[in-house]
């Protein structure tokens, strides 16, 4: 049987009045990534024919920052009228697709994509025409309830501002995450009022109205509800940052094969790929896109920002600062350094203290090392320069701008000069 086709519409116009934050709630960043791509991947997870996300405050930065995802539409909501609301405005860009429709929230960013792949599979073995995904939380305050009748089949949900005494208690909440027959959600969107303590459209409206009637809705309740965390404050987005950057460094600990001696005080973000056998000392921050080799040594409080890569059997060691830098294999910065901009070979020693100043006032440069140099101690390497292949720098060298140090050659003093030269090596 051919599965029937898929879109993905995601909930991303809210207003970030409790981040207490100029910047859309969506574009915060959690394990270094911002919200909204987090839930844009958790999308194409699925592998729908299209995304379509519904934006509103500061759309156009939203739209900016995500042009080039691909397959993926924008649609604006304004003024912002609640979720219902939100959908609405999406059923121009669906006009005459026919199929299922997963709603996602914009401000969810932990569900995991085995997740969603589980409850799409549910949903369409369930043969309901809407399914939605439900946790269960100790101190359910702020979510919506899922009420469910004596045979335990859901009837609606019931928006906290709305509870009853009586439906307090309820344990089992909603996610905001959904998944609908495409005609079958279009057909109640019609229907939906803002008789509400919000004076909003609820699209929890529509899975009462779909029981009302009588049309099957299924429910998956997503187990571990860390993945369901949502961010409505600074609260909320340090809890998920917390477990995002949690459950990467038990990838990589498990899988990988990277030895991290405090997770609790290390700070490693998403993208971050680290070899076998290598080693993390506590206090240490690596940033997204940084690459480190096998049977590395990196920190204690090392700061390895983004655009670093590092080779096998290299140390990054305390206090050290590299921000697009490459090192080659064997290559060594043991402590107390900032090396930004720079290509080094390999076995390239760096020495305490040490300064690769990339940066004129108003532009950054690139600095080359050569295989096998000896970076002094207090050396400052001044961009744009060459260091050659074995060559050396006294302690407390100043190397200016465009004077390359050339192959097997000492330098020394401020500025540098030439002392000597060094035995070719073979």
């Amino acid at each position: 049987m051919v599965s029937r086709p898929l879109k993905v519409v995601v909930l991303a116009a809210g207003k970030s009045t409790r981040m207490k934050s100029d910047t859309p709630k969506v574009l915060h960043k959690v394990a270094g990534a911002p919200v909204l791509k987090w839930v844009l991947e958790q999308a194409r997870s699925l592998q729908p024919a299209e995304i379509i996300v519904v934006v509103g405050h500061e759309a156009d930065a939203v739209r900016k920052a995500f042009a080039s995802f691909p397959g993926t539409r924008f649609v604006t909501q304004e003024p912002q009228l609640g979720t219902g609301h939100a959908v609405m405005q999406a059923r121009a860009a669906l006009a005459g697709f026919e199929g299922d429709l997963c709603v996602l929230c914009g401000d969810v960013p932990l569900l995991k994509p085995e997740t969603l792949v589980r409850f799409l599979a549910d949903y369409r073995h369930s043969k309901a025409v809407a399914s939605v995904l439900t946790a269960r939380f100790p101190d359910p305050t702020g979510y919506g309830r899922i009420v469910r009748d004596a045979q335990g089949r859901l009837t609606q949900i019931v928006e906290q501002k709305d509870l009853v005494p009586e439906l307090a208690d309820i344990r089992e909440v909603n996610t905001g995450t959904y998944l609908f027959d495409a005609a079958a959600l279009w057909a109640r969107l019609d229907r939906l009022t803002t008789k509400n303590a919000q004076g909003e459209y609820y699209l929890t409206d529509v899975i009462q109205l779909l029981c009302l009637d009588k049309q099957p809705v299924a429910a998956t309740v997503c187990e571990d509800r860390q993945e369901v965390i949502g961010i409505n404050n600074r609260r909320d987005l340090a809890m998920a940052d917390a477990v995002a950057r949690g459950w990467i460094m038990l990838d990589l600990m498990l899988n990988a094969g990277v030895t991290i001696l405090d997770p609790a005080s290390t700070y490693i973000e998403v993208g971050v790929r680290i070899g076998r056998d290598s080693t993390v000392y506590p206090c240490t921050a690596i940033h997204s896109g940084v690459v480190i080799g096998r049977r590395c040594e990196i920190g204690p409080f090392a700061h390895i920002r983004g655009g670093t890569k590092v080779g096998d059997n290299c140390k990054v060691g305390a206090f050290v600062e590299t921000k697009n830098a490459v090192f080659g294999e064997g290559s060594k910065a043991g402590h107390l350094a900032y090396l930004g901009d720079v290509t080094m070979g390999k076995d390239v020693n760096i020495g305490a203290g040490s300064i690769v100043a990339n940066y004129d006032g108003q532009k950054k440069h690139q600095t080359e090392i050569g295989d096998e140099a000896f970076i002094g101690c207090g050396t400052v390497l001044v961009a744009p320069v060459k260091v050659g292949r074995n060559a050396q720098t006294g302690a407390n060298t100043v190397v200016p701008r465009g004077k390359d140090v050339p192959d097997d050659t000492i330098v020394v003093g401020i500025p540098a000069r030439e002392l000597k030269k060094k035995p070719k090596k073979q």
